[in-house]
Protein backbone atom coordinates (compact mmCIF):
# COMPACT_ATOMS: atom_id res chain seq x y z
CA UNK A 1 0.00 0.00 0.00
CA UNK A 2 2.89 2.34 0.80
CA UNK A 3 4.22 1.93 -2.76
CA UNK A 4 0.78 2.60 -4.23
CA UNK A 5 0.53 5.85 -2.25
CA UNK A 6 3.98 6.89 -3.45
CA UNK A 7 2.99 6.09 -7.04
CA UNK A 8 -0.24 8.12 -6.76
CA UNK A 9 1.63 11.11 -5.33
CA UNK A 10 4.32 10.89 -8.02
CA UNK A 11 1.67 10.59 -10.74
CA UNK A 12 -0.24 13.57 -9.37
CA UNK A 13 2.93 15.68 -9.32
CA UNK A 14 3.77 14.79 -12.92
CA UNK A 15 0.27 15.40 -14.27
CA UNK A 16 -1.60 18.57 -15.25
CA UNK A 17 -1.01 20.31 -11.93
CA UNK A 18 2.75 20.22 -12.47
CA UNK A 19 2.31 21.48 -16.02
CA UNK A 20 0.03 24.27 -14.85
CA UNK A 21 2.65 25.36 -12.33
CA UNK A 22 5.01 25.95 -15.25
CA UNK A 23 2.37 27.77 -17.25
CA UNK A 24 1.40 27.45 -20.89
CA UNK A 25 4.15 27.34 -23.49
CA UNK A 26 4.26 29.75 -26.41
CA UNK A 27 3.56 26.89 -28.82
CA UNK A 28 0.51 25.75 -26.85
CA UNK A 29 -0.82 29.30 -26.81
CA UNK A 30 -0.23 29.77 -30.54
CA UNK A 31 -2.13 26.54 -31.21
CA UNK A 32 -4.97 27.69 -28.95
CA UNK A 33 -5.10 31.09 -30.67
CA UNK A 34 -5.36 29.33 -34.05
CA UNK A 35 -8.00 26.91 -32.80
CA UNK A 36 -10.08 29.00 -30.37
CA UNK A 37 -9.28 32.56 -31.41
CA UNK A 38 -7.18 35.23 -29.74
CA UNK A 39 -10.10 36.79 -27.90
CA UNK A 40 -10.97 33.64 -25.98
CA UNK A 41 -7.34 32.81 -25.19
CA UNK A 42 -6.57 36.33 -23.99
CA UNK A 43 -9.59 36.50 -21.71
CA UNK A 44 -8.94 33.02 -20.32
CA UNK A 45 -5.44 34.22 -19.45
CA UNK A 46 -6.74 37.50 -18.04
CA UNK A 47 -9.03 35.55 -15.69
CA UNK A 48 -6.03 33.52 -14.45
CA UNK A 49 -3.59 36.16 -13.30
CA UNK A 50 -0.70 33.78 -12.68
CA UNK A 51 -0.90 32.40 -16.24
CA UNK A 52 -1.27 35.92 -17.67
CA UNK A 53 1.83 37.05 -15.76
CA UNK A 54 3.79 34.03 -17.03
CA UNK A 55 2.79 34.85 -20.59
CA UNK A 56 3.92 38.46 -20.12
CA UNK A 57 7.25 37.17 -18.76
CA UNK A 58 7.58 34.95 -21.82
CA UNK A 59 6.99 37.91 -24.12
CA UNK A 60 9.53 39.97 -22.15
CA UNK A 61 12.14 37.30 -22.90
CA UNK A 62 12.18 38.35 -26.55
CA UNK A 63 11.92 34.74 -27.71
CA UNK A 64 10.46 34.74 -31.24
CA UNK A 65 7.67 32.32 -30.32
CA UNK A 66 6.59 34.51 -27.42
CA UNK A 67 6.65 37.59 -29.65
CA UNK A 68 4.28 35.72 -31.99
CA UNK A 69 1.99 35.22 -29.00
CA UNK A 70 2.05 38.99 -28.40
CA UNK A 71 1.07 39.56 -32.04
CA UNK A 72 -1.72 36.99 -31.72
CA UNK A 73 -3.16 38.52 -28.55
CA UNK A 74 -2.76 42.25 -29.17
CA UNK A 75 -5.77 42.76 -31.49
CA UNK A 76 -8.08 41.39 -28.79
CA UNK A 77 -6.77 43.36 -25.83
CA UNK A 78 -8.44 46.26 -24.10
CA UNK A 79 -6.85 48.96 -21.97
CA UNK A 80 -5.39 46.85 -19.14
CA UNK A 81 -4.33 43.84 -21.17
CA UNK A 82 -3.14 46.05 -24.01
CA UNK A 83 -0.84 48.04 -21.75
CA UNK A 84 0.56 44.83 -20.26
CA UNK A 85 1.28 43.40 -23.72
CA UNK A 86 2.86 46.64 -24.95
CA UNK A 87 5.06 46.90 -21.85
CA UNK A 88 6.09 43.22 -22.15
CA UNK A 89 7.14 43.82 -25.77
CA UNK A 90 8.98 47.01 -24.74
CA UNK A 91 10.84 45.02 -22.08
CA UNK A 92 11.89 42.58 -24.81
CA UNK A 93 13.40 45.42 -26.85
CA UNK A 94 16.89 45.41 -25.26
CA UNK A 95 17.01 41.59 -25.49
CA UNK A 96 15.81 41.19 -29.09
CA UNK A 97 15.79 44.59 -30.82
CA UNK A 98 15.61 43.31 -34.41
CA UNK A 99 12.73 40.95 -33.67
CA UNK A 100 10.81 43.54 -31.65
CA UNK A 101 11.19 46.24 -34.30
CA UNK A 102 9.84 43.79 -36.88
CA UNK A 103 6.61 43.81 -34.85
CA UNK A 104 5.92 47.30 -36.23
CA UNK A 105 4.91 45.40 -39.39
CA UNK A 106 2.57 43.18 -37.38
CA UNK A 107 0.23 45.50 -35.50
CA UNK A 108 2.53 47.28 -33.07
CA UNK A 109 3.62 50.86 -33.60
CA UNK A 110 6.77 52.65 -32.47
CA UNK A 111 4.92 54.36 -29.62
CA UNK A 112 3.77 50.94 -28.35
CA UNK A 113 7.21 49.39 -28.09
CA UNK A 114 9.66 52.27 -27.87
CA UNK A 115 8.87 53.57 -24.45
CA UNK A 116 10.00 53.31 -20.87
CA UNK A 117 7.71 50.50 -19.67
CA UNK A 118 7.56 51.54 -16.04
CA UNK A 119 4.86 53.39 -14.14
CA UNK A 120 6.74 54.20 -10.93
CA UNK A 121 10.14 52.53 -11.11
CA UNK A 122 12.61 52.34 -8.28
CA UNK A 123 15.51 54.78 -8.64
CA UNK A 124 17.84 53.79 -11.46
CA UNK A 125 15.55 51.16 -13.05
CA UNK A 126 14.28 53.32 -15.93
CA UNK A 127 17.77 54.72 -16.49
CA UNK A 128 19.28 51.22 -16.67
CA UNK A 129 16.57 50.16 -19.13
CA UNK A 130 17.28 53.26 -21.24
CA UNK A 131 21.03 52.47 -21.36
CA UNK A 132 20.51 48.80 -22.28
CA UNK A 133 17.88 49.61 -24.88
CA UNK A 134 19.85 52.40 -26.54
CA UNK A 135 22.90 50.12 -26.73
CA UNK A 136 20.80 47.35 -28.27
CA UNK A 137 19.24 49.72 -30.80
CA UNK A 138 22.67 51.07 -31.76
CA UNK A 139 23.72 47.50 -32.59
CA UNK A 140 20.79 46.71 -34.91
CA UNK A 141 22.01 44.25 -37.51
CA UNK A 142 19.34 44.64 -40.18
CA UNK A 143 20.10 47.70 -42.37
CA UNK A 144 16.40 47.99 -43.23
CA UNK A 145 15.65 48.61 -39.54
CA UNK A 146 18.30 51.26 -38.81
CA UNK A 147 16.08 54.30 -39.40
CA UNK A 148 13.33 52.68 -37.33
CA UNK A 149 15.90 51.97 -34.61
CA UNK A 150 16.93 55.64 -34.61
CA UNK A 151 13.29 56.72 -34.30
CA UNK A 152 12.80 54.19 -31.52
CA UNK A 153 15.88 55.45 -29.68
CA UNK A 154 14.44 58.98 -29.65
CA UNK A 155 11.26 57.60 -28.09
CA UNK A 156 13.09 55.51 -25.48
CA UNK A 157 15.22 58.38 -24.21
CA UNK A 158 14.05 59.65 -20.87
CA UNK A 159 13.10 63.35 -20.77
CA UNK A 160 16.27 64.32 -18.93
CA UNK A 161 18.39 61.57 -20.59
CA UNK A 162 21.15 62.20 -23.05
Amino acid sequence: MKYMTTFVIAFALSGPAASAAEGPSAQVLLERIAREGGHKVLWDLWEHERDFDRVMSGIESGDPSWLKVAVGLKPFSDAGASLSIKYAVALALPRAPDQVLHLTRQGFNVADICTSPFLEPDPGVAEAYERRTLAALAGIGDPALRSLAAECAMQVRLPDGT
